[in-house]
């Protein structure tokens, strides 16, 4: 049961994309937390949960340890599992918590209005707060299998998706207390609680229709932005052939996406052309062959370009950091802007301790050491706009991303290299996670990808169409930016919604000690 109920939270997102399963996983993990005794119990079931989580959603991990760090299949497997392992202790730490408290205090025991009450928002709260409190590898919340229902999650403009979290366990655990009382008696599902998860549906339901309501009205707060996407489908390995300067790969490289924008300018010309994360496999500075020649395309075409590339790190050779470029031509002269990116990916962008242990790097020569970006600087187009800039990874960190936000930007541009992971689920998960952060910000994205998927996302977090996976593909798409950025509740505040959570959570705790304390009190008064 433990180990379906994680096989069920994952099996909401993409691919599978079964949404109803996201409301059976809690009914099957409070199945579980009434049959435990102790937290190491808890734990270890929850350790199954996060197994079958792990499992379903994360098997493309076997492709790259083996594809890009040139391990067998067998060993690239068995790493996998120690990944899968560890990888979500959020669950093992909130089933065991939760274990735990039924141990020292046995929820079935308790009074029908307080059971009623725990499932309905304690249990809720526990899940969202461990959820938020554990970091990951690959950050996702249960609340993100909602990314197509627009018409329930703009309330993240609010409260962030910690919120959905909180609702969706809410509403599980909600249908627990009818399925599970056929077992339990205690369990019996009361009318009036069923009222406090179908009230927060509501009101997403509501805010969301308001919402929309007033991005409808606020055509005159933004402006008709035109931005076109270049996907060549060159992937990974064909860039690290071409930065080795293998045969003609660099040739191909720059032969690709020169092509393919030209054949975007042929139609209306775009306020911005963007390629994707290092996307040429060379520095954009200095004066080589292959670099003069993209300045000068830049120049003949007049138009902005974005892309990837490397640059180098004055005080370390043979070390780069990841980077964007901006390329404006203007008036003739072509003015360039760089961003480094900030958030490295562990074992691919660095080796965690790398620093501290340096031998780690000739150990394991497949894993890059760049250097980590500090800033979040925005690129100025010379018609005024202001774009945020974040690299791959970046676009799923909530934190960060408000970040480069409140840097007053009027959409945020990502570029990303999804092509380490095979032609697997991770593209499609991967882009899901990243169209909250346009709901939440109430600030369009546009997501270019090597390989695929590229899309726009408008600043209600409707796409564009999508580009398909490994092949080649262009979006040119006009999309709305606010003339005066907002800065939203959760831009300014972040996750407060988690110290609600806890607040709850510790306001149920300490009112059944008072309760039991009043109850020890009148029974030592008695004569």
């Amino acid at each position: 049961m433990a180990f379906l109920a994680g096989v069920c939270m994952v099996a909401a997102f993409p691919p599978l994309s079964i949404l109803p399963l996201c409301l059976v996983s809690p009914i099957l993990l409070n199945a579980v937390i009434l049959s435990c005794d102790r937290f190491r119990t808890g734990f270890w079931l929850g350790f199954l949960a996060s197994l079958g989580a792990m499992l379903v959603a994360f098997y493309w991990v076997i492709y790259v340890i083996h594809v890009f760090g040139n391990l067998p299949w067998a060993v690239a497997t068995l790493l996998y599992a120690g990944f899968c392992g560890f990888g979500a202790l959020n669950l093992p730490l909130f089933v065991g918590l939760a274990a735990e408290y039924n141990r020292r205090r046995p929820i079935l025991k308790q009074s029908p209005r307080w059971i009623q009450f725990w499932f309905v928002l304690g249990l809720p709260s526990l899940f969202t707060f461990v959820e938020y409190l554990i970091p990951k590898l690959f950050p996702w919340y249960a609340g993100h299998c909602l990314y197509k229902q627009l018409w329930l999650v703009q309330v993240v403009e609010w409260t962030g998706c910690t919120f959905l979290s909180f609702m969706i366990y809410s509403t599980g655990s909600t249908l627990s207390l009818w399925v599970l009382s056929k077992r339990h008696a205690e369990l019996r599902l009361r009318s009036s609680t069923a009222f406090i998860p179908a009230g927060l549906v509501v009101v997403s339901v509501l805010f969301s229709v308001l919402s929309f309501q007033r991005g409808i009205d606020s055509a005159q707060r933004t402006k008709d932005f035109r931005v076109a996407l270049v996907q060549a489908n060159i992937g990974s390995l064909d860039k690290v052939a071409a930065r080795a300067g293998i045969g003609g790969r660099v040739r191909y490289v720059i032969d690709r996406y020169k092509a393919l924008t030209e054949e975007i300018l042929q139609g209306e010309t775009p306020d911005l052309v963007v390629w994707p994360e290092t996307a040429m496999p060379f520095y954009l500075v200095g004066s080589g062959v292959y670099t003069l020649e993209i300045l000068d395309a830049v120049k003949l075409w007049g138009v902005p370009l974005i892309t990837g590339g490397y640059y180098p790190f004055n005080s370390a050779i043979f070390r780069d950091y990841n980077a964007a470029y901006l390329l404006d031509p203007a008036n003739g002269v072509l003015e360039r802007d760089v961003y480094y990116k900030n958030i490295l990916l562990a074992f691919g962008e660095y080796f965690p301790f790398g620093e501290q242990f340096p031998k780690l790097y000739l150990w394991f020569p497949q894993v890059s050491n760049f250097k980590r970006g500090k800033d979040q600087n925005p690129f100025h187009l010379r018609d005024g706009t202001k774009l945020g800039v974040t690299v791959c990874y970046e676009a799923i960190v909530p934190s960060f991303y408000r970040k480069v936000v409140k840097n007053g930007v009027q959409a945020v541009v990502n570029l990303t290299n999804d092509s380490w992971f095979g032609p697997t689920s991770e593209p499609y998960q991967h882009a899901a996670l990243s169209v909250f952060r346009a709901i939440e910000t109430r600030v369009p994205l546009f997501r270019v990808t090597n390989t695929g998927i590229s899309f726009t996302v408008d600043l209600m977090g409707r796409m564009s169409e999508t580009t398909p996976v490994y092949a080649e593909g262009i979006v040119n798409d006009v999309v709305p930016i606010p003339k005066e950025p907002p800065l939203t509740v959760y831009v300014l505040f972040g996750d407060w919604f988690v110290i609600v959570c806890i607040l709850m959570l510790l306001s149920l705790v300490f009112s059944k000690h008072v309760a039991l304390l009043v109850r020890s009190g009148h029974r030592r008064s008695s004569p």
